[in-house]
């Protein structure tokens, strides 16, 4: 079982997302909707996996904070977005990208991801 940070800004989709971790035994450390909160989770909670939104609240997206966070932990990610082009996925892949997901997502789907990791 995985301790999970949710990183979404849309509060429905981050509830969602955090019942489902959590139906499948997984731990969330911390739900949260922009990047500066992401990263002061990541210092804090030490999740052992990211759940990012691409496009979040605030100055940064999801893979501008994944950039932040990998100049102080090596934390995988899994990209939930609904932006399928392809210069997110080419900005995706230069962090700790464990998969790169277009919403809806399937709970399956989902959960071999996280089962592999």
């Amino acid at each position: 079982m995985k301790k999970i940070l949710v990183v979404e800004d849309d509060l429905l989709l981050s509830m969602l997302n955090k019942k489902h971790l959590q139906l499948m035994g997984h731990t969330v450390v911390n739900a949260v909707t922009n990047g500066k909160d992401a990263i002061e989770s990541v210092k804090r909670d030490k999740p052992d996996l990211i759940l990012m939104d691409i496009r979040l609240k605030g100055d940064m997206d999801g893979i501008e904070t994944m950039v932040e966070i990998s100049k102080f932990s090596n934390i995988p990610v899994i990209y939930l977005t609904g932006n399928s082009n392809e210069d997110c996925k080419v900005r995706a892949s230069k962090t700790n990208l464990l998969a790169f997901c277009i919403k809806p997502v399937h709970l399956e789907e989902l959960q071999q991801i996280i089962s592999n990791s």
